[in-house]
């Protein structure tokens, strides 16, 4: 027992410290002395705050901090939010205090915050040299760091993989599918020291990749597609499969990371035209909440920041962080920065229906809009006395700049009917309504005698209402082109503007003219009386429509509507349509622009480390940091601090390339060990059997997409086309990679579910569960079983069941099977046959129900399915 223990076994550093650490050291700590006071060594509690001495060795009862812990008036108690301490836990400290409060020798105080390992830029340490007897060739950086560490530990990493089963590992991680036996064998015949780079290379480039990564950072970016009531959109948005697609292209083409981030945050200010890369703000139309604007701005704010920073942000909005330097005033100075912050939806392509199409993303709509503190986090009570100024928290702000410039934007931004796609959606619209209207001109022709005056009139009025429309189009396009663009021409402005005034005034009074006379030829055919006296009425509406429109035709103006390129979604449930129909503002805040700029700044110091982190914890199958969405105080440090510094520096050189780190990690002599610790020596279970130094690989759990991908792949079944609307959860037929499901709160695939699929309200990293559920949908599902038959159908024909079986393992698990496998595997296909003939091998899915009325080699295909390495990664 150390010195500064007590008889009774009541030790400072365990009993008292460890509790003063979790309930005191927030508020009287080195972030924050409320009245002065600091407990976080025994001389500053000796020494007191402003009210005394804090505590009197040998005499609990007349130390302040007994008398505070332990009353029981909630006004005086400390710590004051949260529960009382515990009865043991005042024991403890009442115990040190009466026999002397001993400190431990040299005892330090709390580090200062804001010199946080995380909060320091990463510098690129040097790669550790390693004298070894057994290892000749200069290691690689990753295993050079690891290696480091793993000799003090006397830990020694096992041996490389089987080639085959490094192949399953790599192809499974890259693009989420299994190789081809094609493949297994070309690599098993590639003896080149280059064999492994170039499979790496082959999988970067393939489409595939963009999806297998994409669905990784979907679910740290919280993808969702919109949830609510009935048709009616509460959270996210329609079309959020826009936003899908450019994530997935964007990795496909590797763009850096930064940009990644530039573009997520803040296209529509640094882009505005550009609607390819405007698909990226979908990240904030994701955000959107109906029913409460303090919600939004909360889930943008902390997701932000979790994500892209590994801040918990959020923990300071109702009062000071306790653990990091964030105010709760810095939380409302964020807040600032994404208030005036909307969300609309473009017209896209030839669609001018957005309920069927559109590009939901962001854009500055109320530009004004003031941030207030809400105390203790009440939106009900703020501080309307302050308006708080758009910051980020100063304590990184020293080191990274954060400006802010406002941005004018172009006149296509802000009136997005100028755009020549919306015209040519619009001019292709009234083409086809007047083929259409033209059609049917030709067909009354040909059967003008069964027609009536009033049936040929309608006719007559939907082709002048088509033709008027394209003749409206044009001239609005014009007229808005003089007036938005300053494209004037003196001789004739002002009368093409006149022009479109009239077209659109003509377009009414014709459609107007076609309302009354469809009316009255239902009136014409109508014998309910009832049903006459309803359309009688209706018809006097109209043709007092009709008649205003007409007096509406003759007089002066050059009023007239602009297309429509774009639709602001409802800030609230309570916002008016006109408020909706506001003309957009003809510029930005450019604070958002500042706040991505400031993210990816690469003095930064958490932006490299938390996108590194999580591609590390992807490919090794635990991260380096383990709390990945807090790198604070509050957070586990990393494991491996100069290794993950090294990544974070080699990131931001390489121009945020993602896949030259995915080349440096799967290149590594780690990524190429076997994940078994069967030939780990005693040394090495004993001193790291969790594995925390990376003596071997981690098996790595399939997630739920890679599982039902991996089984259509093999029954050559998976439909690989790229992007697209979201596939409806009931459209269990599909055969599109799992990605592409519709995803959302309410809705999403069930197969997927029961796999551990990703949460839409948080998933930074994925659950792994084992449940009776997943076992009984692989081995009892309709898709597991077809499936089966299909990948026997796929393999080459055997001349033997023993040949049939290594080639199931190879092309199922991805490994030769041993004697053992082999000799149980061929009992199994006995008993199969001896119990029932059943159907032939080749024979179609069609008409199964069970695993029972599946031929004896289907039935293996479907238990090797069902095996624990299918599902895992090795």
């Amino acid at each position: 027992m150390s010195p500064w223990a007590i008889a009774e076994g009541t030790d400072y550093e365990k009993n008292v410290k460890t509790v003063l650490a979790e309930r005191c050291f927030a508020c009287h700590g080195a972030l924050k002395q409320e009245a002065g006071l600091r407990l976080d060594t025994v001389a500053l509690m000796t020494q007191g705050g402003d009210t005394g001495p804090a505590i009197v060795p040998g005499q609990a009862k007349e130390s302040l901090i007994w008398s505070r812990i332990s009353s029981t008036d909630p006004d005086l108690r400390m710590p004051p939010e949260g529960e009382p301490l515990k009865q043991s836990q005042l024991d403890a400290i009442s115990q040190w205090i009466e026999t002397g409060a001993h400190a431990p020798p040299k005892e330090e105080p709390e580090q200062d915050p804001e010199k946080h390992w995380s909060f320091q830029p990463p510098v690129r340490p040097a790669v550790p040299t390693i004298h070894s007897t057994t290892q000749t060739d200069e290691l690689h950086p990753i295993d050079a760091f690891l290696a480091e560490k793993q000799m003090e530990a006397g830990v020694a990493p096992v041996d490389l993989v089987d080639k085959r089963l490094w192949l399953r590992r790599v192809t499974l991680d890259l693009i989420g599918l299994p190789p081809t036996v094609a493949e297994q064998t070309a690599f098993l015949e590639d003896d080149s020291p280059d064999a492994r780079i170039r499979v790496i290379d082959r999988l970067l480039e393939s489409p595939q990749y963009g999806e297998r990564w994409g669905r990784h950072w979907m679910d740290i970016w919280r993808y969702s597609d919109w949830w609510g009531l009935g048709a009616e959109v509460r959270n996210s948005q329609k079309h959020m499969w826009h936003w899908r697609d450019w994530i997935i292209e964007s990795l496909n083409q590797d763009k850096g990371y930064d940009q990644m981030i530039l573009e997520m945050l803040a296209a529509d200010e640094l882009y505005p035209e550009d609607a390819s890369k405007l698909r990226a703000t979908g990240y904030l139309a994701r955000q959107y909440f109906k029913f409460n604007r303090t919600t939004w701005m909360d889930e943008t704010i902390e997701h932000t920041f979790k994500g892209m920073l590994g801040l918990t942000a959020n923990c300071s909005k109702c009062h000071d962080h306790k653990y990091d330097p964030i105010t709760q005033e810095n939380y409302y100075e964020l807040r600032a920065i994404f208030e005036p912050y909307q969300v609309r939806m473009d017209l896209t392509g030839d669609e001018l229906d957005l309920q069927k199409d559109g590009i939901p993303r962001a854009f500055d709509c109320n530009l004004d809009a003031p941030t207030y503190v809400h105390i203790r986090g009440d939106e009900r009570n703020p501080k309307t006395d302050k308006a708080i100024e758009p910051k980020v928290p100063g304590f990184l702000a020293s080191t990274v700049p954060f400006v802010i410039h406002s941005v004018e934007l172009p006149a296509r931004a802000v009136f997005p009917g100028l755009r020549e796609d919306v015209v040519a959606a619009y001019r292709k619209r009234a083409l086809l309504q007047q083929k259409a209207a033209a059609a049917a001109m030709e067909a009354l022709e040909k059967d003008l005698e069964t027609k009536s005056t009033l049936e040929r009139e309608i006719v007559h009025l939907k082709k002048a209402i088509a033709d008027q429309d394209l003749q409206a189009i044009e001239l609005r396009h014009a007229a808005d082109r003089i007036r938005f663009l300053g494209e004037r021409n003196d001789s004739n402005s002002e009368q093409v503007l006149a022009e479109a005034a009239w077209s659109m005034r003509q377009l009414a009074v014709l459609q107007a003219d076609l309302g009354r006379k469809e009316l009255e030829l239902q009136l014409s055919k109508e014998s309910d009386d009832k049903k006459k006296e309803e359309l009688s009425k209706k018809l006097k509406v109209s043709t007092q429509q009709f008649e205003a429109a007409q007096m509406k035709l003759e007089s002066i103006g050059d009023d007239y509507p602009s297309l429509i390129g774009s639709e602001k979604t409802a800030e609230s449930n309570v916002e008016s349509e006109e408020s909706r129909k506001r003309p957009f503002p003809n510029r930005s805040t450019g604070r958002r622009t500042a706040l991505a700029r400031w993210i990816v700044n690469e003095k930064n110091p958490l932006t490299a480390r938390v996108a590194v982190n999580h591609i590390w914890a992807r490919h090794f199958g635990a991260p380096l940091v383990p709390t990945v969405f807090d790198f604070g105080r509050k957070g586990t440090p990393p494991t491996h601090p100069e290794l993950l510094d090294w990544l974070a520096v080699e990131l931001m050189e390489s121009g945020w390339s993602m896949k030259h780190m995915h080349r440096l990690m799967l290149m590594s002599s780690l990524y190429a060990r076997t994940s078994s610790s069967r030939d780990a020596t005693p040394d090495t279970l004993r001193s790291d059997r969790d594995n925390k130094l990376y003596w071997r690989m981690n098996p790595i759990r399939m997630e739920s997409q890679v599982i039902r991908d991996s089984l259509l792949s093999l029954a050559g079944e998976l439909d690989t086309t790229l992007g697209g609307p979201s596939i409806p959860v009931n459209n269990t037929g599909s055969k599109r990679r799992s990605l592409y499901y519709f995803h959302s709160k309410n809705e999403r695939n069930k197969l997927l579910s029961v796999f551990d699929d990703a949460n839409v309200l948080d998933c930074y990293r994925r659950a792994s569960s084992i449940v009776p559920q997943q076992a009984l949908a692989l081995e009892n599902s309709e898709l597991a079983q077809e499936l089966a038959i299909k990948i026997v159908n796929q393999m080459e024909p055997a001349s033997s069941d023993r040949d049939f079986i290594a080639g199931a393992f190879r092309k199922v698990l991805g490994y030769e099977p041993n004697d053992q496998e082999v000799s149980l595997s061929l009992r199994f296909l006995q008993v199969q046959k001896e119990g029932s003939p059943g159907p032939s091998d080749t024979e179609q899915a069609s008409n199964r129900s069970n695993a029972e009325s599946i031929s004896p080699k289907a039935a293996f295909l479907l238990a090797l399915l069902n095996h624990n390495d299918f599902i895992t990664i090795r």
